[in-house]
């Protein structure tokens, strides 16, 4: 018996309705964002689930050793096959429940399928509407320019490795314009311990711009860490014992971003002012980068 029957009821009826032929159409990210989407909506109408989630990479994650508590069965094995498509479900256990509560679970979940799918056909782009649909929902403005826009900016440039040689000066502008977006928006007031290494981050991405080196490996190692304590302040319906190891996982991780930053820092500093040098411009130029960064700030207050 499930101690939590109407988070199993709603995990079930949703694979019978998106995908009950277990068709690699429906894959785990798209379970996973569809179950934040149902959470949500029907919070707005007075029944919770009991999702537990937190936010974390790449997006809303289910907390895979809570929900198997509560349903009594485990997502990898359980609800999803080994290649991670959804599995094929024959019976739904919604014995415990009333039906007007089971009415309601699945006539939203019918609505949010419907957003995706003409009949029974997915349309195009549906996986990544449905991620940009949860990400709405995401806790802070920040979050979302970051994952959604810079990183996703990062990637489109990843695919033409030429365009740094003859589009060099938009992508710089693009970039210090997304950077200059994101030290407004940084949600210092919850996320304070990640500040100083924010900041420093910024400086060394900075550096990056204008050694025209690419922001990709940099960018999503500072994703990692700032994710590690966002799933700490952000997640709903996840044991205290899980949110403090967390919590000590973040505390042992930070040190180590940290130095790798300065030494990024440093090493770019270095590419730096050896160009320089090379076209007679004075290094202390490049001293004024965090200056100005910083006078940026105190003139432009963050966007909470």
């Amino acid at each position: 018996m499930a101690k939590n029957p109407l988070l199993k009821y709603s995990v079930e009826v949703l694979l019978v309705e998106a995908n009950p032929a277990g068709e690699p159409f429906f894959r785990k990210t798209h379970l996973y964002k569809t179950l934040f989407l149902l959470h949500q909506n029907l919070l707005g109408q007075g029944i919770d689930i009991g999702l537990p989630y937190c936010w974390y990479l790449h997006g809303p994650l289910i907390e895979a050793i809570t929900f198997e508590e509560q349903t009594g069965t485990p997502l990898d094995g359980g609800y999803l096959q080994p290649d991670g498509a959804t599995v094929p479900l024959r019976h739904v256990h919604d014995e415990e429940l009333m039906t007007g509560e089971k009415q309601v679970v699945l006539q939203e979940i019918r609505k949010i399928l419907r957003k995706y799918r003409s009949g029974t056909r997915w349309e195009e782009g549906y996986g990544s509407r449905l991620v940009g649909d949860a990400y709405k929902l995401a806790p802070f403005r920040y979050q979302r320019t970051f994952k959604r826009e810079y990183l996703d900016y990062l990637v489109s440039l990843s695919g033409e490795p030429r365009v740094y040689d003859y589009a060099y000066g938009r992508i710089s502008s693009n970039i210090l314009r997304y950077l200059d977006t994101l030290i407004k928006q940084f949600p210092e007031n919850e996320m304070s311990e990640l500040l100083d290494t924010y900041l420093a981050w910024d400086d060394t991405a900075r550096l990056f711009v204008e050694t025209r080196d690419p922001l990709d490996a940099l960018s999503n190692r500072y994703w990692e860490i700032f994710c590690s304590l966002l799933r700490v302040r952000k997640n709903e319906n996840v044991p205290e014992e899980i949110v403090e190891r967390w919590e000590r996982s973040f505390a042992q991780e930070l040190p180590l971003y940290d130095r790798e930053f300065e030494t990024a820092h440093d090493e770019a500093l270095g590419r730096l002012e050896q160009d320089t040098r090379s076209r007679d411009i004075d290094p202390i130029v490049l001293r004024l980068m965090a200056y100005a960064r910083d006078e940026c700030v105190r003139a432009r207050p963050r966007e909470m």
